[in-house]
Parts: structure tokens; C-alpha cells; sequence
């Protein structure tokens, strides 16, 4: 174990109004092959019966904690301030864990006192339904993770599915206030000041559901987090005028496509110029 702790793994799951469906993500870590565990969960100001989900499992592992309704990221990160884990890892209220997630990836990390952060295939469903649509396989081989987020690539990162050591963590936050794309400023963030190493176990260890309320169906959200994780990495000095070029070409045309999908052709315009406009009074200041 990496930790004196007492406890393996810790799993940290921020939930608001997710009533319905918390149930199901926490009955997915009571069925963990490995049991050595500890399950944060936050409730992030819900005003439904989400606490009294939570509330009703009786096992000593499953901690339960309330807060005013703050943002997914503070949500996380009041999770990671009372994780005692050697390891850390993350759940979202409505996906789950495969009964091997954790062991797998706890093993692995035991047995690679070189490798800081591990990654996994995700099998991607249906909403509730469980149809499977399609399965996210990430690359193997080991390597240093920041040079590869940095040009965001999807194949060492796939939302919060990775379990890292805690030690890495040291005093590293979501940003609060951020809803989308906090995930890979955290974690890019997380690699730039700890250098981390990186590698991936070839099975699946999420099951990553689609619903229609998911936050990425917001897409002025999904605008403003990626914003936010440029101007993140604008202040990360081992990143090079040509990653951040790449970087801010990456999230322009991200962005360019998903308003031209909306049918938004003013947003479109008007991304591109924000995020090259960044670039022009970066070069000239």
C-alpha cells in the first residue's frame, strides 16, 4: 500500500440532485473486488432525497458529507481534503464501477512503485439502459503524462477515470467554479508541478453513462472550461510556444465544430476569435 492510512483506495464522488441514480454508482463500489476502500461522498447542496440515498447504505466505509451547492469542483475537492487513501480515485453520481476497477488498478500501482497515475478502458452506455455504444481503449505504454495533456490527447485521457497516488495530489485543487474541462486542468496541472509518471491497464474500469442531463450538453459551459484551461496554461512555464499554439488550435477547433453543429454560426466566428485573439495579445504584449 502507499499510504500508512489504513485505507487503499479512495473513491470521491460529488452528487447534487442526482437521487435517482447514486444509488446505482454507490452499489457499483459495494461491489468492489477490493475491499479495501473508503467512498466520499459530497452532496453538493441537492434538494432532493440524494443524502437519504446515500445515508441508507449501512457500511462504515461510505462517508457522507454536506455542503451548499458550490460547483462539482469544490465538490471534488472537499472530497480530496478528507481522503486518507494511498491512492485516489474519482466516480460521477450517475456512472459506475466495474467490480474489478479498483483491485486492478490499486495491483498495478502496487506493483510499479514508478508509475504515479493509471489509466483504464471506459465503456460508454446508454443513459440507464446499460447499451453499450462504444468502448474507449487508452495507450499502454508508459510515458511522462504532461506533454501528452498538453495537446489534450483522448489517448491517456478520458474525464476523471484515472486512480494516481495521493502523494501527487500534495495541495492540487479543482478550480472552483469551473464545471467543465476542470477535469483536465486539474490533472494537466497535477503533471506540470509533479511531473508524473503515467501508464494504463488495458481493462475497462469505468462504465461512463450518457444521459441527456449531462453537463456536456451545455455547450456556453463547455466554452467557458475550456477558456479556463487555456488561460490555466498560459501560466504553466514548461509549456512552449509551440504546445501552446497547438493547444490553443485544439481548443478552437473544438469548440468551431461543436457551435457549427448547433448550427451557431455567430458563436463559432466568435470562439475562434476570442481564443486567437488571446494568442495576438499574448505575442504582443
Amino acid at each position: 500500500m502507499d499510504s500508512s492510512t489504513g485505507v487503499k483506495v479512495s473513491i470521491v464522488l460529488p452528487a447534487y440532485n442526482a437521487e435517482m441514480f447514486v444509488g446505482d454508482a454507490v452499489n457499483s463500489v459495494l461491489s468492489q473486488t477490493c475491499e479495501d476502500w473508503e467512498l466520499i461522498v459530497i452532496d453538493d447542496g441537492s434538494n432532493d432525497g440524494t443524502s437519504e440515498v446515500v445515508s441508507g447504505f449501512n457500511d462504515a466505509r461510505i462517508k457522507l458529507i454536506r455542503q451548499p451547492n458550490a460547483g462539482v469542483s469544490t465538490a471534488r475537492n472537499r472530497g480530496l481534503r478528507a481522503a486518507r487513501g494511498g491512492y485516489i480515485t474519482f466516480l460521477d453520481a450517475d456512472d459506475l464501477l466495474p467490480p474489478d476497477a479498483l483491485k486492478i488498478r490499486a495491483e498495478f500501482l502496487d506493483g510499479n512503485p514508478d508509475v504515479d497515475i493509471v489509466n483504464g478502458s471506459v465503456q460508454i452506455e446508454a443513459g440507464v439502459s446499460g447499451k453499450i455504444t462504444s468502448l474507449y481503449r487508452p495507450d499502454v505504454h508508459r510515458q511522462k503524462l504532461f506533454d501528452r495533456l498538453v495537446r489534450m490527447d483522448p489517448a491517456v485521457f478520458f474525464g476523471v477515470c484515472y486512480m494516481l497516488r495521493r502523494a501527487c495530489v500534495r495541495e492540487h485543487v479543482f478550480p472552483p467554479g469551473q464545471t467543465h474541462a476542470e477535469d483536465i486542468t486539474f490533472f494537466l496541472e497535477v503533471a506540470h508541478d509533479e511531473d508524473i509518471s503515467y501508464a494504463a491497464v488495458d481493462s475497462v474500469v469505468y462504465r461512463y453513462r450518457v444521459a441527456p442531463h449531462s453537463a456536456m450538453a451545455n455547450l456556453d459551459g463547455i466554452e467557458s472550461g475550456y477558456m479556463s484551461l487555456l488561460r490555466a496554461a498560459e501560466n504553466m512555464h514548461r509549456i512552449g510556444p509551440q504546445q501552446m499554439s497547438y493547444l490553443r488550435r485544439r481548443i478552437s477547433s473544438i469548440l468551431l465544430k461543436s457551435w457549427l453543429r448547433r448550427g451557431n454560426v455567430w458563436k463559432a466566428i466568435r470562439v475562434v476569435l476570442t481564443v486567437h485573439g488571446r494568442w495576438w495579445n499574448a505575442r504582443h504584449e
